[in-house]
C-alpha cells in the first residue's frame, strides 16, 4: 500500500500496525458509497474510511479538508490521523471519540435535553459558512453535553450562507428526528438555530422528508443495504431464496382467502403468500417498504416476485372484526383510547404522505396497541395529501365499519385526527358533510340504508 499522510503524529506508529496488517479492523458500515472499519490500534481506536476509487474527485481528501476546517472553527469533530489513496480507493483516518453513542439513539430513549444544544451547533456551522449536505441526528455523536459532527465528506464551506439555503440545512437537521420527538421539541431546536417562524421551515421541511423517503423505498428494488435481487425475485439478504421458491411452488398451504389463481395463504411455520396480478407484486413490495421506513405499520416481507409477495404471518384480527367483537366489550375509557390511538395513527399515515386507495377497515390489522396497514398495491406516496383523498380515505372507513360504533364514537375519531389543528378543527361541520356524502355513495354498511 502506498505511504499515508500522517496529519496526528502521534498516531504515526498506529497506522503503520495497521498498514503493516497488525491490526485488523472490523467492518462497521458498508454501502456501495463508502466502507467504515474500527481498527483497535492505540488509544482511542481509530477508524478507517474508504470510498471507492474515482478519476476526477477525491471524497477522502475533501473530508479531510472540511475536518481541518471545522476544528479551526471550534467546531467538535473527530480529530484527522490520515489520509491515503491505493487502487481500492481514497481513505480518511480519524480517532474514535470514547463513550458518545449517536445522537439518534439517544433521541429514540427519549433525551430531550440536546435538542437545544443541536438547534446551536447547526447555527454555529452555519455562521461560520458550513453547509453540511447530510447533517441528520445519525451523524452526530454526543458525549456529556457536547455534540461531534460526523461523515462530513459531503460539507463545504463558504463565504457566506443565504437565508434560503440555512432554510433548506435546518429543514433537513429537522426531518431527521421529526418521527422521535414531539413537535415542541422540533420547535425549540428550531428557536436554538435562530428560526422562529413554522411558515418558513415547515415546506422545506415536508419537502426534505419527502425526498428522504423517497431515496430510501428505493433501496428494495435497487439492491441498497439488506436487499438483493436473485434473478426476478427480489429479497432480504437473510432470505433463503430458493427455499421459498420451493414453497411458493409446491409447498404446503392453508387457503386464508382465495379467489381463482389469486388470494392469500399461509404456511405452518409463520410464512404467508399473496399471489395477485403480474406486475402488482413488485409494487406491494416496493410500497411495504415504503411504509417501513415512514415507521408505519405493515407486515414485514422477504420476497417478492412480478405476480407474488412472501411475508412473516402476524397472528391479529382486521378492524371490522375487532369492533364487532372486541369493541363493544371495553368501557368508555379504553373505547376512546383506542379510537384515539387510531386516529393519531391515520393521521400519521396521511402526515409522512401516504395514500392508501383501498383503505377499508378489512385492510387494516390490529395486534394489541398497533395497527398494521395491508394490500399495499394501491398505496401511493406524495409530498402532500390532499384534502380530496383524506376525506376519501376517512370515508372508506366510516361506510366499512359497523355499529357498536356510534356516531359519538366516529365523531370522537375525527376530532383526534384532527388532533389540535385549529383550521381543521373550524372546517368540522364541513369534513362531516363531504364525508357522509362520499360513504353514501359507496357501498356502505353505515349508516343503516333507512339513515342514508
Amino acid at each position: 500500500m502506498a505511504p499515508f499522510t500522517i496529519h496526528l503524529p502521534a498516531r504515526s506508529a498506529d497506522v503503520d500496525r495497521w498498514l503493516r496488517g497488525e491490526v485488523r479492523g472490523e467492518v462497521v458500515k458498508e454501502n456501495s458509497a463508502r466502507t467504515v472499519w474500527r481498527v483497535p490500534a492505540g488509544t482511542p481506536a481509530l477508524y478507517v474510511k474508504r470510498f471507492p476509487a474515482e478519476l476526477f474527485r477525491d471524497r477522502a481528501r475533501r473530508e479531510a479538508t472540511m475536518l481541518r476546517a471545522l476544528e479551526a472553527a471550534g467546531i467538535p469533530c473527530p480529530r484527522l490521523v490520515a489520509t491515503g489513496r491505493n487502487e481500492a480507493g481514497s481513505y480518511v483516518i480519524t480517532e474514535e471519540i470514547p463513550d458518545a453513542p449517536i445522537l439518534k439513539d439517544l433521541l429514540e430513549r427519549g433525551v430531550r435535553h440536546l435538542v437545544k444544544p443541536l438547534g446551536t451547533l447547526v447555527r454555529k456551522m452555519q455562521d461560520a459558512g458550513f453547509e453540511h449536505q447530510d447533517l441528520h441526528v445519525g451523524n452526530i455523536l454526543a458525549r456529556g453535553g457536547t455534540l461531534y459532527v460526523m461523515d462530513v465528506h459531503r460539507a463545504q464551506k463558504v463565504t457566506r450562507l443565504s437565508a434560503s439555503r440555512r432554510l433548506e440545512g435546518l429543514a433537513f437537521t429537522a426531518m431527521s428526528f421529526l418521527e422521535l420527538r414531539p413537535l415542541t421539541d422540533v420547535a425549540r431546536f428550531l428557536r436554538a438555530a435562530g428560526c422562529d417562524s413554522w411558515q418558513e421551515i415547515w415546506g422545506r421541511l415536508r419537502h426534505a422528508l419527502h425526498r428522504y423517503y423517497a431515496g430510501r423505498e428505493k433501496r428494495c428494488v435497487e439492491g441498497g443495504r439488506g436487499f438483493g435481487k436473485k434473478g426476478k425475485i427480489y429479497h432480504r439478504t437473510e432470505a433463503d431464496v430458493e427455499k421459498i421458491l420451493s414453497w411458493v411452488r409446491s409447498g404446503p398451504k392453508t387457503p386464508v382467502k382465495v379467489e381463482g389463481t389469486r388470494g392469500l395463504w399461509r404456511s405452518g411455520d409463520g410464512l404467508f403468500l399473496k399471489q395477485m396480478r403480474r406486475g402488482r407484486a413488485v409494487r406491494y413490495w416496493r410500497n411495504a417498504h415504503g411504509l417501513g421506513v415512514r415507521n408505519l405499520g405493515t407486515p414485514r416481507l422477504i420476497a417478492a416476485s412480478d405476480t407474488w409477495v412472501v411475508g412473516d404471518w402476524i397472528e391479529s384480527e382486521d378492524l371490522y372484526a375487532f369492533v364487532c367483537t372486541p369493541f363493544g366489550r371495553l368501557d368508555r375509557k379504553r373505547r376512546d383510547g383506542f379510537i384515539s390511538r387510531f386516529a393519531r395513527e391515520l393521521r400519521r399515515l396521511h402526515r409522512t404522505g401516504v395514500y392508501h386507495g383501498d383503505l377499508k377497515a378489512t385492510n387494516i390489522l390490529v395486534k394489541d396497541d398497533a395497527f398494521l396497514f395491508v394490500d399495499l398495491d394501491r398505496v401511493r406516496f406524495m409530498e402532500v395529501v390532499p384534502e380530496r383523498d383524506r376525506l376519501f380515505n376517512l370515508a372508506q372507513l366510516n361506510a366499512s365499519l359497523t355499529p357498536p360504533l356510534t356516531r359519538t364514537d366516529r365523531l370522537r375519531f375525527l376530532r383526534a385526527y384532527f388532533g389540535r389543528c385549529a383550521s381543521l378543527r373550524k372546517d368540522e361541520r364541513r369534513w362531516v358533510r363531504e364525508i357522509m356524502k362520499i360513504t353514501v355513495a359507496r357501498k356502505h354498511r353505515w349508516p343503516p340504508r333507512g339513515d342514508a
